[in-house]
């Protein structure tokens, strides 16, 4: 039995909420066990697309260790129930912990980005994957302010 609108509605809210305390564990638990995540555009020269445990990685050593929130907001959420497929239009604010944002004052580290995401959705209520748009102009700032991060922490390393 395919999900309904509620369902979908519930699983795009959960999806948004992983991020906020950057739970690895509840975005896993969103997802079928084949999830791809693709970044786009083209243009950004964008990770690789990647598959649970790459997406796991990700979180428990790029952005854990370097952010203490992620929160994504929705401006609109689009529910597709027939074809199983949610649209989410967002911002997100990075909140960056105090060790890795240095001695800089915290308004150089305030970004908020766009973003839109697309999740196909499984007959069993799963993410099997995830179109991700990045911010076009925000990202390379980004990119920026989390290889600094790492600096101030000590650690080297492309950001993303």
């Amino acid at each position: 039995m395919s999900p309904l609108e509620s369902q979908l509605r519930q699983i795009a809210d959960s999806f948004l909420a992983a991020f906020k305390d950057l739970s690895t564990a509840d975005s896993l638990a969103l997802r079928a066990p084949g999830c791809l995540q693709i970044f786009a555009p083209a243009s950004l020269n964008p990770p690789a697309p990647k598959t649970n445990e790459a997406f796991g990685e990700h979180m428990d050593k790029s952005l854990r260790p370097l952010m203490d929130h992620f929160p994504i907001t929705a401006k609109e959420i689009y529910i597709n129930e027939t074809g199983r497929q949610i649209t989410i239009w967002a911002n997100a604010t990075p909140i960056f912990k105090k060790e890795a944002m240095g001695s800089e004052l915290q308004e150089a580290w305030h970004y908020t980005g766009e973003y839109i995401f697309i999740l196909d959705v499984d007959e069993n209520g799963k993410i099997q994957r995830i179109l991700e748009f990045l911010d076009s102009l925000g990202t390379e700032r980004l990119r920026g302010m989390m290889v600094k991060a790492k600096e101030n922490l000590g650690q080297s390393g492309k950001a993303f």
